[in-house]
């Protein structure tokens, strides 16, 4: 029917099942973004029992976390990625998906010492429509003008993540 779930995955209960879907919907942009921010793939290291945290190591042992829902605000839309090195970081906050022409914010801070000024650098983005650049990539894909973003054998490596995630967490007491 029209709207109807796949069904679960082999050994998931109907429970268990809500709770992957819920994820998948929620955050599987999330599972991608790590995988794209580490430049490999990765598995699930440890799932905590409340759902708030996704620790991951990568196949060469960077790890990696995935903070969910750790708290809540009732105006404002906050996501955003850190990306920690020894001697700076890169932070990217995501606007919301369905804001209208709303910039994300990227800032750089580089502190290389040695008597060096440390830097922060926050680069102008440009003010685009998120779901409508999606619309337009997709568009382009269809028509073979661009490669698309992700493809199915990455999306099906979200997939495993979130499966693996999710079992994990059914298994803690």
């Amino acid at each position: 029917s029209k709207g109807a779930l796949e069904g679960p995955c082999a050994g998931m209960d109907e429970q268990a099942y809500k709770r992957y879907y819920q994820f998948v919907n929620y955050y599987i942009h999330q599972v991608n973004l790590m995988r794209h921010l580490l430049c490999e793939p990765y598995r699930v290291a440890y799932a905590e029992k409340s759902g708030t945290l996704l620790v991951a190591e990568s196949d060469s042992g960077v790890p990696g976390v995935i903070e969910m829902a750790a708290y809540r605000t009732t105006v404002a839309w906050e996501e955003s990625a850190l990306v920690a090195f020894e001697n700076g970081y890169i932070e990217v906050a995501i606007p919301a998906p369905l804001a209208r022409s709303r910039a994300g914010r990227v800032e750089v801070y580089r502190d290389v010492g040695n008597g060096e000024t440390p830097e922060r650098v926050r680069p102008e983005m440009p003010w685009v429509h998120a779901m409508r650049q999606q619309a337009i990539n997709f568009v382009k894909v269809c028509r073979g003008e661009m490669a698309p973003p992700c493809d199915a054998a990455e999306a099906v490596e979200d997939l495993k993540v979130a499966r693996d995630y999710m079992a994990m967490r059914e298994a803690l007491p």
